[in-house]
C-alpha cells in the first residue's frame, strides 16, 4: 500500500508542478503561484502580519518579504505600521490587488469547475474529504 500511494502522491504532485493551472491562465505568469497563495489569504481577512502568512504558507520569512515586495511593486498590497501593536506590519490587499486577485482566481475556479464535471460532484466531494484528511495527516507526521 505504501508504494500505491506514494506512487499516486508523485503522480499527483508531478503534474501540478508540471502544468500548474496557473500556467494555462492568461495573465497568470504575472502573478507566480507563491503571490497569487498571499493574495488569497490577505483576501480571506484572516491573515494580516508577514509572521501570520509565513505559519500558514509555511515559506520563510525572506521569501515572504521578497513575496510582498513583490506584490507592493505591483500596487497590489499595502504594508503598515499596526495602530494597536506599533511592533507588528499589518499587510492588506489593495482594491487594485483584490479586483486583480479575484478575475484570476475566478480562472482558476474554472478549471477546477472542469475537474469537477471529469471526476463527478459525488467522487470530488470524496477526493476533497481526503485531501483535507492527508493534509492532516502529513501535517501530524511532520511534527
Amino acid at each position: 500500500m505504501n508504494e500505491e500511494l506514494l506512487a499516486a502522491w508523485l503522480k499527483v504532485s508531478s503534474v501540478i508542478d508540471n502544468h500548474r493551472l496557473a500556467d494555462v491562465l492568461n495573465g497568470w505568469p504575472e502573478l507566480p503561484f507563491n503571490e497569487a497563495q498571499v493574495c488569497g489569504l490577505l483576501a480571506s481577512g484572516e491573515y494580516r502580519t508577514a509572521s501570520e502568512l509565513c505559519a500558514r504558507t509555511r515559506i520563510l520569512k525572506s521569501q515572504m518579504n521578497a513575496i510582498l515586495h513583490s506584490l507592493e511593486e505591483k500596487g497590489m498590497i499595502a504594508r503598515e505600521r499596526s495602530q494597536a501593536d506599533r511592533r507588528l506590519v499589518e499587510v492588506r490587499l489593495l482594491p487594485a490587488g483584490q479586483a486583480r486577485y479575484k478575475r484570476l482566481h475566478e480562472q482558476v475556479l474554472e478549471i477546477v469547475d472542469r475537474v469537477i464535471g471529469a471526476l463527478g460532484s459525488e467522487k470530488a466531494a470524496e477526493l476533497t474529504a481526503l485531501l483535507e484528511q492527508t493534509a492532516a495527516a502529513f501535517d501530524s507526521v511532520r511534527r
